[in-house]
């Protein structure tokens, strides 16, 4: 079975959907709780019935990285959400393919899109001897956005883009 475009970017840029599975409390008072990723594509929650079971709920799931339920739970008493998640939503896939004009084309245009969240990226030691180093994060992704780049400019080429035509031209 051939992959649709999407899920060749999604592959391209190793934007797996992965599941997360989340138990918490309600407090009483609200029925929209925060998940711990964004961008859940789908999902289901559940609440314990009189047995002791988790029964799946009518609950809702948004790319903000909310699950709303239809009332207010108890105070203290559980719920549970499994869902599936991704870095980027089906909508920013498409802008980027969109864009892009091709998969490698919206690969690069994610890539960006992840090099703007490396300015995130930190370094530091701490008095006591520990230290944090998520730097080489951006390294990769400069890596990357340049081998990308570069692919893109060789299909254009073939293509006959700007450098195809401007190849061909002489003085006269």
């Amino acid at each position: 079975m051939a992959l649709n475009t999407a899920q060749q970017v999604r592959l391209r840029i190793q934007d797996i959907p992965a599941i997360a599975d989340i138990t918490r409390t309600f407090d009483g008072s609200a029925s929209s709780f925060l998940l711990d990723h964004y961008n859940a594509s789908s999902g289901t929650a559940y609440v314990p019935d009189t047995a002791g079971q988790w029964s799946a709920t009518a609950a809702e799931f948004n790319v903000t990285g909310y699950v709303t339920f239809s009332g207010v739970g108890s105070a203290n008493s559980a719920w549970r959400a499994r869902y599936v998640h991704s870095v980027f939503s089906i909508q920013e896939i498409l802008h980027f393919t969109a864009v892009g004009g091709t998969v490698a084309g919206a690969a690069l245009e994610a890539t960006k899109a992840l090099m703007f969240d490396g300015l995130k990226r930190a370094k530091w030691a701490a008095p006591d001897g520990s230290t944090y180093d998520d730097t080489m994060a951006l390294e990769n992704l400069w890596r990357m956005y340049s081998a990308l780049t570069h692919e893109v400019t060789q299909w254009e080429t073939l293509d006959g883009g700007f450098e195809s035509w401007a190849e061909g031209q002489g003085y006269w």
